[in-house]
């Protein structure tokens, strides 16, 4: 009988985590998006908006009700101290409620008949909630190929990239802690090579 496998993705900002993602979609598991989740939850549950206005203030959302993520990024992303414990504040209201429907959307996978799935988030480590998975796998880059997909994107500078960098745990220190590291600084084709590589370990691991 195959084990239920519930695997964590990690990777600081811009290391490509979330293409990785996407490939393993491709393949056909199903993949919990933690910021997506975290988003949408900021917006739909009545008890994580009141939180988020008694900390942060009205102007943490805009008049339709939807969030307000300029002004919130431009809080939890400016170069001050401050900034980081209000990213750190909001992290812990938010975390909680994004564990609780994970939980949730977990019983429903199982009870659809999947057998193994998969958990995306940035802040694995960060958050200290590596404990809850099976395996973890961490997406990792040069920092130049960072920088690269950011200008590609022309979304981010170079200062922003180091600023998001800065409110992570350095790569390299969570080496020691996961189970597959995937160097994503190739093409596409070879990080395909390697994540469809990773899952066939997986599904071996499964049937142990």
């Amino acid at each position: 009988m195959e084990k239920v496998l519930f695997i964590g993705v990690t990777g600081n900002f811009g290391t490509g985590k979330s293409t990785v993602c996407k490939i393993i979609e491709e393949f056909g598991y199903p993949i919990i998006y933690s910021d997506s989740l975290a988003k949408e939850l900021m917006v739909k549950n009545e008890e994580l908006k009141k939180r988020i206005i008694d900390n942060f203030g009205e102007e943490a959302y805009l008049e339709d009700g939807s969030l307000n993520r300029k002004w919130l990024a431009e809080k939890v992303f400016s170069n001050s101290p401050k900034s980081e414990r209000i990213l750190a504040r909001l992290n812990a209201i938010v975390h909680p409620f994004v564990l609780d429907e994970t939980e949730k959307i977990i019983t429903r996978l199982i009870e659809e008949g999947n057998r193994m799935f998969f958990f995306e988030s940035a802040l694995i480590f960060e958050a200290n909630i590596q404990n809850l998975f099976d395996y973890i796998i961490l997406v990792d880059s040069k920092k130049e190929k960072i920088y690269e997909r950011m200008e590609i994107l022309g979304k981010f500078s170079k200062e922003d990239v180091d600023l998001r960098l800065q409110r992570q745990i350095p790569a390299k220190e969570k080496y020691n802690s996961v189970d597959f590291i995937i160097q994503n600084n190739g093409s596409l084709d070879e990080l395909k090579t390697n994540v469809k590589l990773i899952l066939e370990m997986l599904e071996e691991l499964s049937k142990t």
